[in-house]
C-alpha cells in the first residue's frame, strides 16, 4: 500500500496508535465471526482507523497481519480504503461549494495551495509568480462518474457557480481534455465561465481525474451478458435493484449507468429527449401473479392466448434460441378491424413496456424500425398496420430479422469498418392482410394467429377490463418470473428442442397432416421453453398445459401449411394459366394437351434419359412453356401491377414439384411438333384444372385412350364436376 493520498484532513496519532488499531481490529473481527454482514462492517471500521493512522507502511503491515489471521483478502482492505479516501475528497468539495470567503493565505499544509490553487466562493483561484492570486473560473467542478465506452466515453460532473446555480452534466471525455471545448460545453449550460489558462485548467483536471468511479452505460436494455435483466429504471439479478438519482446501479461490484433515469436528463424537453422511448421500458411491480395474468389472457383472448403467452415466454430467452439455431420466429396477428388482434398485441407489449405505442409499419422509417429492434434484448417489438404494400426495405428487414440479420451501415472513418444495429427483440406483427409477398417469405417465418369479430359476454368484458386495468398500472415485473428460469434454459433447451421436433414431425406424419419444415422449427421455439418451465422443480403456473399447447401447435402447423401451399408462387402460376384458358389466350391442343399415356420417352429433372412404358398408364399434362410463360407474365402484370416469376425461377419451382415428370421431345400439338414439359395430372398430383369440355367418365375415357394412337390423343375429362366459371386468382 502506497502513501495515503493527499487532499484529506487526516488525523495525526500518537506512538501507541498502531497497537490500538490492531487491538480494536481483532476485537471487531472476532466478534463478527462468520457473519458476512457484521464482518463487512468490521472491515469498513478498521479501514477508517487505518486512514486516520496516516502512515502507509504501518497500514500495510497491519493489513498483512489481519489478512493472514482472519482470512480477509488484502484487496478487500485496500479497495475499502480507496473508497473511503474518494468519498472524503467528495465531501471536501461539497463543503467547498458553501465555503465562506477567506483571506488569501498560502498555507503550506493546504493540499489545494500545494497544487498552486484554492477555492473561494465556488471559484477557482490560482497563485501567480507575482504573488497575488487570479480568478480562473466562476464555478467549481465536483467529479461524479466516468461512463466508460469505446464509442461514447464521457464524464459525469456537477458544476456549481458563485451564485449557487448547480448543474449535473455529462461531458465527452475527448472534450474534457481540451480547455476550449470544455469552455464551450459548460457555457452552454448557463453562467459557467472558465477564464483561466490551459495550465490552470490542467491543474484542476489532474486533481479531480482520480475521483471518477468507472461505470458502464447500458446502451442495450433487456438481458445483459453479465447475468442480469436491465430495465431503464433498474436491474433484476435475482432481486430488484433500482437506479440512484444519477441513474447508477451495481451488479457484482461493477457500476452501470442508465441515462434515461438520471438527473442529468431529467429537465430535458420532450422534443429534445433522446431517451424518451427508453422510459417506456421500466420495471413496475405487477398487482397480480403470473398465473393470474396467464388466466386473464386465456379468458380474454381464448386459444390465441396459449400461443401468445408461449411466445412471450420464448422471447425472454430469444438470445439462447438464436445462438443455437440462428432463427427466432415472428408472431403474426391477422384479422379484420376490431377483431381483437391489436388488443392482444398491446397485452404482449405491456408485459415488457409501460403503455408504449406500436411502431407503424407504413409510416415509420426504416432506421427507426431497425433501432427499435435493437434497443432491448429479449423483449417484444410490436409493428402494427402491416400491408403487402409496405416499403420493400422494411419488408426485407422483417424477413431478415427472423435470421437475426440487422441493419448494417458504414462508419464515418477512412477505413472500411461498418456498424450493425443488431436484432435483439422478437417481432409481434399485426395487420389486416396476410403476408403473402415474396412467395410467403414472411408468413413462413411466423407463427400465425387469426382473429374474427365476435360478440363478447359480460363476463368476458369484465375480464378484459381487469386485464387492461393491470396493464395501465404496469405488469413488467412478471418478466422477472420468466428470467428466473434462465439457468434451466441454458442447460436443457437444445436437448428438449430436438426431442420435441422429432416427436412433432412423427405425429404430423402419423396423422397425415401437411407440414412445412420451417414452421415446425418455428413452433418448437415456443414449445421447448414452456415444456422446460412446466417440468421444473418450481414451475411457473400457467393457465394451460403443455399438452394443450402441443395440440394447438399441430393444428396451426397443418392449417398454415395448407395456406402456404395454396398461395405459393407455383400455385399462383397455375391459377393464372387457368385464367388464360378461360379468356381464350391459350388453347388446348395448341399450348397444352392432356393425354392418358402408357409409355413415354423423356428427360427427368436430373438429366437422366428415360424410355419405355410406365408401370401403370398415367394421365399427363404436356405444356409448351415457352408460349405460356410470356402470357402469364403479361396477365400477372395487368392484374397486380408487379412482375411475375421469371422463367428461370418458375422452371426451378416446377421441376422440384412432386408432379413434374420431365421434358419430352417431339410432342405433337395441333400446330407443331415440339418439346414440352410433362406433369402428372389429376387429383393428388398437380392442383390445376385445364379441362373445359364434358366427356365420358374416367373409365370410358381410359378405355378409348388405349385404342387410339398416342400422338392423336385429345384431352380427357378426369373430374366428375367441371368448373365452367372459375374465379380469377387475383
Amino acid at each position: 500500500m502506497n502513501e495515503l493520498p493527499e487532499g484529506i484532513d487526516l488525523i495525526q496519532t500518537d506512538a501507541g496508535a498502531k497497537e490500538s488499531v490492531i487491538s480494536s481490529a481483532e476485537i471487531r473481527l472476532e466478534t463478527a465471526a462468520d457473519n458476512i454482514i457484521r464482518k463487512g462492517d468490521a472491515v469498513n471500521e478498521i479501514c477508517q482507523d487505518l486512514v486516520a493512522l496516516n502512515n502507509g507502511p504501518q497500514a500495510d503491515l497491519i493489513i498483512s497481519y489481519l489478512s493472514k489471521k482472519y482470512k480477509v483478502s488484502k484487496k478487500t482492505f485496500n479497495d475499502t480504503i480507496k473508497k473511503i479516501v474518494t468519498e472524503s475528497r467528495r465531501i471536501t468539495f461539497e463543503k467547498a461549494t458553501n465555503e465562506q470567503p477567506r483571506d488569501f493565505i498560502d498555507d503550506e499544509n493546504d493540499p489545494e495551495h500545494k497544487q498552486g490553487w484554492f477555492v473561494r466562493k465556488n471559484c477557482y483561484w490560482f497563485h501567480t509568480k507575482e504573488g497575488g492570486p487570479v480568478c480562473g473560473s466562476n464555478f467549481i467542478i465536483v467529479p461524479l462518474f466516468h461512463i466508460y465506452s469505446k464509442i461514447d466515453n464521457k464524464r459525469l460532473v456537477r458544476i456549481t457557480n458563485e451564485h449557487g446555480e448547480s448543474k449535473i452534466i455529462d461531458i465527452p471525455s475527448k472534450n474534457f481534455i481540451s480547455v476550449e471545448q470544455f469552455q464551450a460545453y459548460v457555457y452552454g449550460e448557463g453562467n459557467f465561465i472558465w477564464s483561466g489558462g490551459k495550465a490552470h485548467y490542467l491543474k484542476i483536471l489532474k486533481f479531480i481525474s482520480n475521483d471518477f468511479p468507472v461505470c458502464n452505460e447500458l446502451k442495450t436494455l433487456g438481458w445483459q451478458r453479465e447475468g442480469f435483466y436491465a430495465f431503464a429504471n433498474g436491474i433484476y439479478n435475482g432481486s430488484w435493484q433500482p437506479v440512484d438519482e444519477f441513474g447508477i446501479t451495481t451488479h457484482n461490484g461493477k457500476k452501470y449507468f442508465s441515462p434515461a433515469f438520471s438527473v442529468v436528463y431529467s429537465g430535458v424537453r420532450e422534443d429534445d429527449d433522446e431517451y424518451e422511448n427508453d422510459r417506456y421500458f421500466v420495471y413496475n411491480e405487477a398487482q397480480c401473479t403470473f398465473a393470474e395474468w396467464s388466466l386473464l389472457m386465456t379468458d380474454v383472448y381464448g386459444s390465441n392466448a396459449v400461443i401468445a403467452v408461449s411466445f412471450a415466454i420464448a422471447t425472454v430467452f430469444r438470445d439462447l434460441i438464436y445462438e443455437k439455431y440462428k432463427i427466432f420466429p415472428h408472431l403474426f396477428l391477422f384479422g379484420e378491424k376490431q377483431s381483437g388482434k391489436s388488443q392482444l398485441a398491446w397485452s404482449l407489449s405491456n408485459l415488457f413496456y409501460h403503455n408504449m405505442p406500436a411502431f407503424n409499419l407504413n409510416s415509420g422509417t426504416h432506421v427507426g424500425l431497425s433501432r427499435k429492434a435493437s434497443r432491448a434484448k429479449n423483449s417484444i417489438v410490436w409493428g402494427d398496420e402491416y400491408t403487402n404494400d409496405i416499403d420493400p426495405r422494411r419488408f426485407q428487414l422483417l424477413k431478415a430479422a427472423y435470421d437475426g440479420v440487422g441493419h448494417e451501415k458504414g462508419k464515418l472513418s477512412n477505413d472500411s469498418r461498418t456498424m450493425i444495429n443488431k436484432i435483439n427483440g422478437a417481432f409481434c406483427i399485426s395487420g389486416q392482410y396476410l403476408p403473402t409477398l415474396d412467395d410467403n417469405a414472411l408468413l413462413t417465418r411466423s407463427c400465425l394467429l387469426s382473429f374474427i369479430k365476435k360478440k363478447y359476454s359480460k363476463h368476458e368484458m369484465d375480464r378484459y377490463e381487469e386485464l387492461k386495468r393491470l396493464e395501465v398500472q404496469g405488469i413488467s415485473s412478471l418478466v422477472c418470473n420468466i428470467v428466473d428460469f434462465r439457468k434451466q434454459m441454458e442447460e436443457r433447451f437444445a436437448m428438449t428442442f430436438s426431442a420435441i421436433q422429432e416427436e412433432l414431425k412423427a405425429d404430423l406424419i402419423k396423422e397425415k397432416l401437411p407440414y412445412d419444415e420451417r414452421l415446425v422449427r418455428n413452433y418448437c421455439c415456443l414449445l421447448a421453453p414452456v415444456k422446460i418451465i412446466l417440468e421444473s422443480a418450481n414451475p411457473l403456473e400457467l393457465s394451460f398445459t403443455y399438452e394443450t399447447l402441443y395440440a394447438q401447435v399441430k393444428h396451426d402447423i397443418a392449417s398454415m401449411s395448407k395456406q402456404i401451399s395454396s398461395s405459393e408462387s407455383i400455385s399462383s402460376f397455375w391459377k393464372t394459366v387457368e385464367y388464360l384458358l378461360d379468356e381464350g389466350k391459350i388453347q388446348s391442343g395448341v399450348d397444352f394437351k392432356i393425354n392418358f399415356t402408357p409409355s413415354l420417352s423423356y428427360t427427368d429433372k436430373d438429366g437422366n434419359e428415360k424410355t419405355g412404358p410406365f408401370d401403370e398408364p398415367l394421365t399427363l399434362l404436356f405444356i409448351r412453356f415457352s408460349r405460356v410463360h410470356p402470357l402469364y407474365m403479361e396477365k400477372w402484370r395487368q392484374q397486380t401491377g408487379k412482375n411475375g416469376i421469371d422463367m428461370v425461377s418458375i422452371l426451378h419451382y416446377l421441376k422440384n414439384h412432386k408432379s413434374y415428370l420431365g421434358n419430352a421431345p417431339g410432342v405433337r400439338f395441333d400446330t407443331s411438333n415440339t418439346s414440352a414439359y410433362v406433369f402428372k395430372y389429376g387429383p393428388g398430383e398437380l392442383d390445376v384444372n385445364l379441362e373445359r369440355t364434358i366427356r365420358d367418365s374416367f373409365s370410358n375415357a381410359k378405355s378409348a385412350a388405349e385404342k387410339e394412337d398416342k400422338s392423336e390423343k385429345q384431352p380427357v375429362d378426369l373430374q366428375a364436376e367441371i368448373d365452367l366459371n372459375p374465379e380469377p386468382p387475383f
